[in-house]
């Protein structure tokens, strides 16, 4: 994912670029198994707020447009643990 879609992704969620950059830098070194971990978290903390949840996967699902195939296969995969 390149810096404009981070920035992008950031702004949306109403975050600030630079904790947005960090947070990308993050998970850049994290193995799959961590970043599920990760995922799972949030999942509990995003469900708490209705209607902050949709507007994050809205969100989530915009960033599909800047990404390759095998990109987006592997959101399409975060979006159905998200959603579960």
């Amino acid at each position: 994912m390149d810096n404009k879609t981070i920035m992008e992704l950031a702004r949306q969620l109403g975050l600030p670029e630079e904790s947005a950059q960090e947070k990308a830098r993050e998970y850049m070194g994290k193995s799959d198994d961590e970043i599920l971990k990760e995922i799972k978290r949030m999942k509990g903390i995003l469900k708490k707020d209705k209607q902050a949840y949709a507007r994050q996967m809205q969100a989530i699902r915009a960033l599909a447009a800047g990404m390759n195939g095998q990109q987006k296969a592997r959101l399409e995969k975060i979006i159905a643990l998200l959603e579960s």
